[in-house]
């Protein structure tokens, strides 16, 4: 696969308000992984108007589409969490604190008692009903079952991330979804990086601990690539590794001619 890498673009919309970075001078850095704690991405537009500014409200939803002429994407969907603006010489800077997440009190709490034998899918979807959270994905390849059945008196949060654990998959929102399944299941997009479509350097390979397992894997960087997110699968070709990846954390950058994607992803 081919991508003309030029003409760099990023697309901001939230309410009302459209910005590009053929008219404003725009930065970013953008986060994301595989757990349910939102990620808070920062984005600095320069010489805003009043009018513009006054537009920019928390709780709104904010979308971010970054990449080339001939190739952009969602990089970021989610909430204004905050905004500020300053002087910084002569140039007023305006920074916009985004959640990637949908509207829901992380810090909820619950007190309930479930019947004996209860499954944990059961479990989860009345436990993500109880705290707002829009279920995308839900695969349990190990459904286990609660014999004695199943308390909660606490955060529903730290009780959902528990029984994923529980079924040894992971859990996360991205992009305004919730995602429950196993850390090697993801996303599709037939993306092989190379370097004639951004690969920087050569990948860096890594071993971990994720949810009680050992996992391998690389750390990979390259130019701004809107395919790489989140549980993004992807062919990393290489000349010393020939591999299929499933992203599990990451960012997306841009400041001055920085303007890439770094990511770890596991095998």
């Amino acid at each position: 696969m081919s991508t003309p890498l030029f003409g760099r673009v990023v697309e901001i919309t939230t309410g009302a308000v459209k910005m590009n970075n053929t008219s404003l001078d725009i930065e970013f850095e953008v986060p994301f992984d595989d757990d349910l704690a939102p990620n808070l991405s920062t984005i600095s537009v320069y010489n805003l108007s009043k009018n513009t500014i006054s537009q920019l409200n928390k709780g709104q939803k904010f979308s971010l589409v970054a990449g080339y002429l001939a190739d952009k994407g969602l990089i970021l969907e989610g909430e204004i969490a905050s905004h500020s603006t300053k002087r910084v010489g002569t140039d007023k800077l305006t920074t916009i604190k985004v959640l990637d997440s949908v509207p829901f009190k992380a810090n909820k709490t619950l007190q309930k008692a479930y019947k004996k034998a209860i499954k944990a899918d059961a479990l989860i979807k009345d436990l993500a009903k109880a705290l707002g959270l829009k279920i995308a994905v839900l695969k349990l390849p190990l459904n286990k079952v609660y014999k004695k059945g199943y308390s909660i008196n606490g955060e529903i949060i730290k009780e959902i991330q528990k029984i994923a654990k529980d079924c040894g998959v992971s859990c996360y929102i991205n992009k305004g979804q919730t995602y429950i399944r196993p850390l090697r299941d993801g996303d599709n997009h037939n993306f092989i990086l190379n370097s004639n479509t951004g690969l920087i350097g050569s990948p860096e390979y890594f071993e971990k601990e994720i949810n009680k397992a050992q996992a391998k894997g690389y750390k990979v960087k390259s130019l701004l690539q809107y395919r790489m997110n989140t549980a993004s699968i992807i062919k990393i070709d290489a000349v010393e590794v020939k591999a299929s990846v499933r992203v599990q954390k990451g960012k997306h950058t841009f400041k001055g001619d920085t303007f890439y994607t770094e990511v770890e992803a596991i095998l």
